[in-house]
């Protein structure tokens, strides 16, 4: 036997246990980072309390990491198919975690203008498409990525009303759309049906449609978000955006962290990851940490203790929660 066959073997082993993808996602503790540093809004003033968001790291299993994962408290680790759709694509994943954060960002500007008092106005564009339902009625029709435009022959002006509509619909009814695919006007024809043979639920048959708009603001405000998907950030954001609206120090001295979907009408909504996240504001020595109330705050609650941090875990319902919490605090 040849020297060289040993060592060639023990490359191609190496080469599997670091790069072989594996049908799981590992995920850990990510990052706190200062929201101030994100978001800039035209003529504000920037404070010396720190508002941070809060993120948790993701990547696809390798037999080495995989194992890895095993020896570290805080990294969990779930099958992909708790995240992707069926058929998408690990790029198409990450186009989707992307308009996440961009509706994140809509979502907040317009909150946190409004709750300051200041112009703001929404141009909906229309429904992403994010997957199709194998076997539904869309399927065929609709693929992802597609925008749709219009239905039955009327724009659509909000995801509420697109989603009003066809939960109206009953089973066996044809509805007419318009929509974009690659930037090139189509129309179909889709008959509301079950989602699936098992489903009893009724619908086009497609994942989680997102809206589409673009968001005018006075004074105009720039995001500088690069390399995070999701929807997480959106509570923070707004308060970001809020606090350089107004007069004052939001966050009074203090470190502040915190994690939330914003949703129409400032309710924050749940989130993954938020007993990681306790990590990540810890590490950044966060003094106060706000999380969706519910299953998150309970979720978190155990990573309190377990890391003996003495941040204080504040669970809110809706952003004027937050608000309300900051207006009581004591200057630092």
């Amino acid at each position: 036997m040849k020297a060289w066959k040993p060592a060639l073997a023990a490359i191609i082993a190496a080469m599997i246990a670091f790069f072989a993808p594996l049908p799981y996602f590992i995920s850990y503790p990510g990052d706190a980072t200062s929201t101030e540093r994100l978001i800039d809004v035209k003529g504000a003033t920037k404070e010396p309390g720190d508002l941070m968001m809060l993120t948790i790291a993701q990547r696809r299993a390798t037999p080495y990491f995989l194992v890895e994962s095993l020896f570290l408290p805080f990294a969990d680790r779930s099958s992909v198919s708790d995240y992707l759709y069926d058929g998408e694509s690990d790029a198409q994943y990450e186009d989707r975690q992307k308009l996440y954060m961009e509706e994140a960002q809509h979502n907040a500007m317009i909150e946190g203008y409004e709750l300051a008092g200041k112009q703001v106005s929404v141009d909906f564009k229309g429904i992403y498409v994010s997957g199709v339902i194998p076997g539904g009625p869309a399927a065929g029709k609709l693929q992802a990525g597609d925008q749709i435009v219009s239905l039955d022959g009327n724009s659509i002006d909000s995801l509420r009303d697109f989603m009003k509509t066809i939960n109206a619909k009953k089973a066996g009814t044809k509805v007419d759309l318009t929509f974009l695919r690659n930037k090139k006007e189509q129309k179909t024809t889709i008959t509301v049906n079950r989602l699936t043979k098992e489903s009893e639920q009724i619908g086009l048959g497609i994942y989680e449609p997102l809206p589409m708009s673009s968001v005018s603001t006075k004074p105009e405000v720039d995001f500088n978000v690069e390399d995070v998907g999701g929807p997480s950030a959106g509570m923070m954001f707004t308060l970001e955006i809020y606090d350089q609206l107004t007069e004052g120090d939001l966050a009074k001295g203090y470190k502040i962290a915190g994690t939330g979907t914003i949703e129409e009408g400032g309710k924050v909504g749940p989130i993954g990851g938020a007993w990681q996240k306790v990590v990540a504001a810890d590490e950044a020595d966060a003094e106060i940490m706000f999380v969706p109330a519910g299953e998150n705050y309970k979720e978190a609650k155990p990573s309190i203790k377990k890391i003996e941090t003495k941040m204080k875990l504040v669970p809110i319902k809706t952003v004027e929660d937050a608000l309300d919490y900051l207006e009581d605090l004591p200057e630092k």
